[in-house]
């Protein structure tokens, strides 16, 4: 279950005529000067999966020439993607064939060297007739299948609430639910603290603090959740990650009062 999604920014290149090619952009010369450019837009996302296609980067002129016209590619110096472990390039040159407007750059993602975080590559054309900062960056991030959803046995160990030492730990099952494409509900996030049985029930008239979750390439992550008092956020330092054996361990901290714990599910 996954979903690619590919996202262009639009790019228009205002000329002074107004024939245009089928792209929509003006063909005629930029100041009586040939001019070479990135079609598609400044920027793009790349999600690699284990069987993705290339991405393909169009280049255009905004004339014909009876002869190929070939231009240089540099990987900027601002990149944070690395050649041979995040994507590979099958030349460091692309050409606009004679008689033609348009030529295009096929940039290959290695899955098993991307990670979720994502990473920049930023290319620069180079060549005669290039258009000032022709520059494209293309965010390579690895997408993986997911699938968490299913039964756990939750154990969480807590790092501060208004009651320790006492309800140091706790295990309890936990039903991990899909509710989207990578998404998933938590129904008892902080592991009992606040729910039924719990010390905060009593004390505080709390209930079952649920959560969403987000999961790919093995790490979660999530925003916008909160208790009854505040965000519930990633605690700092924390691991957030499904490991081996499918265990998955979460680390939270809840911004209005500080309590925090660790809570590892492990499937039954």
């Amino acid at each position: 279950m996954k979903k690619i999604i590919y996202s262009l920014l639009t790019f228009t290149l205002v000329f002074s005529c107004s024939d245009t090619d089928d792209h929509g952009v003006d063909v005629n010369n930029f100041n009586g000067e040939s001019v070479a450019y990135y079609t598609g837009g400044v920027s793009g996302s790349y999600f690699v999966t284990s069987s993705a296609d290339a991405y393909m980067i169009e280049v255009g002129a905004t004339d014909l020439s009876s002869s190929d016209r070939t231009y240089t590619l540099e990987i900027d110096e601002s990149s944070t993607a690395t050649e041979g472990v995040d994507f590979s390039l099958g030349n460091m040159s692309v050409t606009i064939p004679a008689n033609s407007y348009f030529g295009s750059i096929d940039v290959q993602g290695i899955f098993a060297g991307t990670t979720a975080e994502g990473s920049n590559l930023v290319l620069n054309l180079v060549g005669e007739g290039v258009m000032v900062n022709a520059q494209f960056d293309l965010f390579i991030v690895q997408l993986c299948v997911s699938d968490i959803a299913g039964m756990y046995s939750m154990t969480t160990t807590y790092g501060y609430h208004d009651f320790l030492p006492t309800f140091e730990t706790n295990t309890q099952d936990i039903e991990i639910v899909e509710i989207g494409e990578g998404v998933y509900s938590i129904a008892d996030f902080t592991g009992g603290l606040y729910s039924e049985g719990g010390p905060y029930e009593g004390a505080y008239n709390t209930s079952a603090t649920y959560a969403e979750i987000s999961e790919n390439c093995g790490l979660i992550s999530w925003s916008g959740q909160s208790d009854n008092w505040g965000a519930m956020v990633p605690l700092e330092g924390g691991e957030n990650s499904v490991g081996a054996n499918g265990v998955i361990t979460i680390s939270w901290y809840c911004e209005g009062y500080g309590e925090n714990g660790v809570s590892v599910y492990t499937p039954l």
